[in-house]
C-alpha cells in the first residue's frame, strides 16, 4: 500500500518547484553560451563520444553520483529507468535490465546473472557484491541487451560497468562528511598523487558508512535491519614509457548488519484451509497487522555479514597499429547470514541459511587497432573460473509441524528435526570473441560480432538429517512427514557445452547531429546447476538460455547542441528463460527453465542545458515484459489447490510497465568565488509484481520517490556544502510483499527506506 499524498505532501512539492522556476528565470541571460558536455565512454574499449556509439546505453558522471549522494546501485537504478535492482538481503540481489536478468525473488549460486557487473573491466560474478558502497566512482555505464563480442564474460541482458578515478601524477585529495537522521554517517577520503616522478603514481581510498535500524523488534526492544560498511581501495599506475602502462588495483570491503528483517503485511485466507491467525493463537501469538509502525517480530537471531575484495593487474601496450591488453584478476567473496525465516516469535524455524565462500580468477587478452582505420576490430580470449562452497542449515521448533504440513498431525513430527547441508559448485569457461566496424563511408557504419564460449561445471551436493524424537512404534506412519521437511541425500552433476552468439548493427550519421542506427544481436547463457534437494519433477541440470535481440534507435543533438534526445524501440526474446523457482506448494527452491519471456518497448533520455546555470535531465521507459510461454508454472497463494498454473501472457515479475525518471539543478552566484544551487530528482514506477507467480498478494502500486538537495559551493570545485533528503514526500511503501511461512495466508514484506535528510560537506585539495 501507499499513502496518498497530503496537501502538506503537495504543498513542499510545489514550494520547491517554485523556488526552481525563480532561480530559472534569473539565469536565463547566459543561454547563448550553454550546451550538454560531451560525454566520453569507454564500452566498446576506445574512447568515443556517447553519440555516436550506436548502442542503447546510460551514463552517468562521477561528479553527479557526489551531488546525489548516489552510494549504492539500488539508488543508481533510480536514474536509468531500464535497470532494476532488488533484494532483500545481499546474497538474493538481481540485477534486471528491461525486465531480463535474473527473476525476482531468492537467488541460486546455479546459475549466472544475466546482467554482467564490472568495475575497471574485472567481471564480478555474485551479484551480492554490487550491495557495497561505490567509492572513488568515475563514471558508470549501463549497456542494454546482450554483452559478449566486447566484454570477457557473456551475458543476455546488459552490462553495468563502473571506472573508478585511476592514479595521476597531479597530486590531489578528497575528504567528505555525511551526518543525517536515522543514525547515518558516512565519510569518504582519497589521496593520490606521483611516487616516482611520472613513471610511478598512486591512489588510496577510504569509505565507512553506516545508519540506525530502520526496524524495532518487539521481541526484546532491540532495532534491527542496521547496518556497517568499510571499504578500501589502494592502486598504482606504472608507465616506464608513453606507449606502456600498467594498473594495479587491491580492493576489500566488509558489511556488517543485523539485517534483514521483514514485517507482517497482511493476513489473507488461502484456499488450503490454513489460517495464519489461527494457528498463531494456538501457540500464544496474536498476530498485529501494522507494518508501517516498522515494528518487527521475531524470535531468532538475524544478521547478514559480508566482505569482498581481490587484486587486479592491467597492462596495456601501444604500438603504431594496435593497442595489446591483458587483464587479470583474482577475487573473492563470503556470506555469512543467519535469518528467522518464519518472521514471528513463534519457533517454526529456529535456524534457516545458507553460507557461501567464492573465489573466482578471471584472465582477459585482448587486440584493439587504433588510430583511424577503414576497419576498427577489438579481438580478444576469456578464462573464467569459479568455486563455491555453499552450506546450509535449517532447523524446525515445535511449530513447525502445525505450520509447515498440518495442525492435525503430531508436533513431534517437526520439534527439534534439523538440515545439514553442503554444495560444491566449479565453473571453467572458456572464450574467443571479436566485433569489427566497417566504415563503408564516413557516414555509414557497419559492425559484426562473434562470441564462442565453452563452459563446464561440475558440482554435487550432500544433506544429512539430524534431531528430533524417534518416530518408532505409534509414531512410525509419521516418518514420510518427516521426510517431506527434509531427507537424505546426495548426488553429482555436470554440465558442459558450448555456445555462439553475436552482433549486426548498422548504423548512419545522418547529420553531425543526428545518428540512426538498427541493431540484431544474441545471447547465451549456459546450463545451470540445481544443487539442493529437489522437488521430483525438477532437472539437475537447468538447460542454457538464448536471447534474440532487436532494436532501432537514435541519438541527436538539438537546439545548438543545448539537447540530447535519445530514443529506441527494443524488442527481445528469451528461450529458455533461467528463473530460479519457489514452489509454494512443495514449500521447495529450486532452479527451472521459463519456455519463453518477451520484453519490448520503447526507452528515452533527455539531457537539456537550456543555460549555463540550469541542467535538466528525464528518462522514461515503457516496456511490455511478459511470461510469453509458461504452461506450467507454480501457483501463487490464491491457487494454491492446484497443482500448476498457467502464467503465459502474464506480467514478467519485478517489471514495471512505465518507469520514469527526471530532475535537474540550478545555481547562481552568491558571493564572489561561490555559488547557490537546488537540485531536485524524480522517480516514479507504475505497479509492480514482487512475486515471480505474479500473486495478486504480491503487487506494488505506483510509487513515486522525492529527494532533493539545497547548498553552498566553491565555483572551481574546491569545497562544497549542502543539505539533502531522500524520499522528501515521506512516502510509505514496500519494496516487495511475499507469502509467508507454509502458506497460512501470512504476507511479509521489505518496507521501503522513510524521509531521511542530513548534510554533506565535500573538500579537494
Amino acid at each position: 500500500m501507499i499513502l496518498r499524498s497530503t496537501p502538506r505532501r503537495l504543498t513542499l512539492s510545489l514550494l520547491l518547484a517554485g523556488t526552481a522556476l525563480a532561480l530559472a528565470a534569473d539565469a536565463l541571460a547566459d543561454a547563448a553560451t550553454a550546451s550538454v558536455a560531451e560525454v566520453v565512454v569507454t564500452s566498446r574499449h576506445r574512447s568515443e563520444e556517447a553519440q555516436k556509439v550506436p548502442v542503447a546505453l546510460s551514463v552517468i558522471g562521477g561528479d553527479f553520483l557526489a551531488k546525489t549522494n548516489t552510494t549504492n546501485i539500488a539508488q543508481l537504478s533510480q536514474f536509468v529507468p531500464s535497470l532494476q535492482f532488488s533484494f532483500f538481503n545481499p546474497r538474493n540481489a538481481n540485477i534486471n535490465i528491461r525486465g531480463i536478468g535474473n527473476n525476482i525473488g531468492l537467488a541460486n549460486d546455479g546459475i549466472e546473472p544475466g546482467v554482467g557487473f564490472y568495475v575497471d573491466g574485472v567481471y564480478y560474478d555474485r551479484p551480492a557484491t554490487a550491495t557495497f558502497d561505490l567509492i572513488d566512482i568515475a563514471k558508470a555505464e549501463v549497456l542494454r541487451g546482450p554483452q559478449g563480442t566486447l566484454f570477457g564474460k557473456n551475458t543476455t541482458a546488459g552490462a553495468v560497468s563502473l571506472t573508478t578515478t585511476a592514479p595521476s601524477a597531479t597530486p590531489d585529495a578528497l575528504l567528505e562528511v555525511t551526518g543525517g537522521n536515522l543514525g547515518t554517517f558516512q565519510a569518504k577520503a582519497a589521496v593520490g598523487g606521483p611516487i616516482l616522478g611520472d613513471t610511478l603514481a598512486g591512489r588510496l581510498t577510504f569509505a565507512a558508512t553506516s545508519h540506525g535500524g530502520l526496524l524495532t523488534n518487539v521481541e526484546g526492544g532491540n532495532r534491527v535491519n542496521a547496518a556497517r560498511n568499510l571499504t578500501v581501495r589502494g592502486q598504482l599506475l606504472y608507465t616506464p614509457t608513453d606507449n606502456l602502462k600498467v594498473r594495479l588495483i587491491g580492493d576489500y570491503s566488509r558489511q556488517v548488519a543485523n539485517c534483514c528483517d521483514l514485517v507482517l503485511a497482511g493476513i489473507v485466507s488461502p484456499p488450503n484451509g490454513k489460517n495464519f491467525t489461527t494457528l498463531s493463537q494456538a501457540f500464544g501469538y496474536t498476530p498485529v497487522v501494522d507494518p508501517f509502525s516498522r515494528r518487527a517480530d521475531t524470535n531468532s537471531p538475524i544478521h547478514a555479514r559480508q566482505e569482498t575484495g581481490g587484486v587486479s593487474a592491467q597492462v596495456d601496450w601501444s604500438l603504431p597499429a594496435f593497442i595489446l591488453t591483458s587483464v587479470t584478476a583474482a577475487r573473492f567473496w563470503n556470506w555469512q547470514p543467519a535469518n528467522d525465516s518464519d518472521y514471528t516469535p513463534l519457533s517454526i524455524l529456529t535456524a534457516s541459511a545458507t553460507t557461501d565462500f567464492q573465489r573466482q580468477f578471471s584472465q582477459e587478452f585482448r587486440i584493439a587497432s587504433s588510430g583511424v582505420n577503414r576497419i576498427d576490430y577489438t579481438g580478444g580470449l576469456y578464462l573464467f573460473r569459479e568455486e563455491i562452497a555453499a552450506d546450509s542449515v535449517q532447523s524446525y521448533g515445535n511449530a513447525a509441524t502445525a505450520f509447515l504440513i498440518s495442525p492435525a498431525l503430531p508436533s513431534v513430527i517437526g520439534t527439534g528435526y534439523g538440515l545439514n547441508a553442503r554444495a560444491s559448485y566449479h565453473t571453467t569457461s572458456l572464450a574467443a570473441f571479436g566485433q569489427a566496424v566497417w566504415h563503408i563511408t564516413p557516414r555509414l557504419n557497419l559492425t559484426g560480432g562473434l562470441r564462442y564460449t565453452y563452459d563446464r561445471k561440475t558440482g554435487w551436493f550432500n544433506q544429512i538429517v539430524s534431531g528430533g524424537a524417534p518416530l518408532t512404534g505409534a509414531l512410525a506412519p509419521y516418518g514420510a512427514y518427516r521426510l517431506a521437511l527434509g531427507a537424505p541425500d546426495y548426488y553429482t552433476v555436470s554440465s558442459d557445452g558450448g555456445d555462439l552468439s553475436g552482433l549486426a548493427d548498422l548504423s548512419y550519421q545522418v547529420s553531425p547531429n543526428i545518428l540512426a542506427y538498427a541493431t540484431y544481436s544474441r545471447g547465451s547463457k549456459s546450463g545451470g546447476l540445481n544443487l539442493a534437494q529437489l522437488p521430483a519433477a525438477a532437472p539437475t541440470v537447468v538447460a542454457p538460455e538464448t536471447l534474440d535481440h532487436y532494436e532501432i534507435g537514435a541519438k541527436t543533438r538539438l537546439f545548438a547542441r543545448r539537447v540530447t534526445l535519445n530514443a529506441d524501440l527494443f524488442w527481445e526474446e528469451d528461450q529458455n528463460y533461467q528463473a530460479n523457482i519457489y514452489d509454494t506448494s512443495l514449500g521447495k527452491q529450486y532452479l527451472s527453465n521459463v519456455p519463453k519471456v518477451r520484453s519490448r518497448g520503447v526507452e528515452v533520455d533527455i539531457n537539456a542545458q537550456p543555460t549555463q546555470a540550469l541542467t535538466l535531465y528525464a528518462s522514461g521507459v515503457y516496456d511490455d515484459a511478459i511470461y510469453q510461454s509458461y504452461g506450467a508454472a507454480p501457483c501463487p497463494l490464491e491457487s494454491i489447490n492446484l497443482n500448476v498454473c498457467n502464467l503465459s501472457g502474464r506480467p514478467l515479475a519485478g517489471t514495471s510497465e512505465w518507469t520514469a525518471s527526471f530532475g535537474g539543478e540550478i545555481h547562481r552566484a552568491a558571493f564572489t568565488g561561490a555559488e547557490v544551487y537546488l537540485g531536485v530528482d524524480d522517480t516514479y514506477r507504475s505497479s509492480v509484481y514482487s512475486s515471480a507467480t505474479d500473486s495478486i498478494y504480491s503487487k506494488l502500486p505506483a510509487l513515486n520517490l522525492v529527494n532533493a538537495r539545497l547548498g553552498l559551493r566553491a565555483e572551481n570545485g574546491r569545497w562544497d556544502a549542502y543539505v539533502w533528503a531522500k524520499n522528501l514526500i515521506d512516502e510509505k511503501y514496500f519494496t516487495f510483499i511475499a507469502a509467508g511461512v507454509g502458506n497460512t495466508g501470512q504476507l511479509v514484506a521489505q518496507l521501503g527506506d522513510p524521509r531521511s535528510f542530513g548534510g554533506t560537506l565535500r573538500l579537494k585539495f
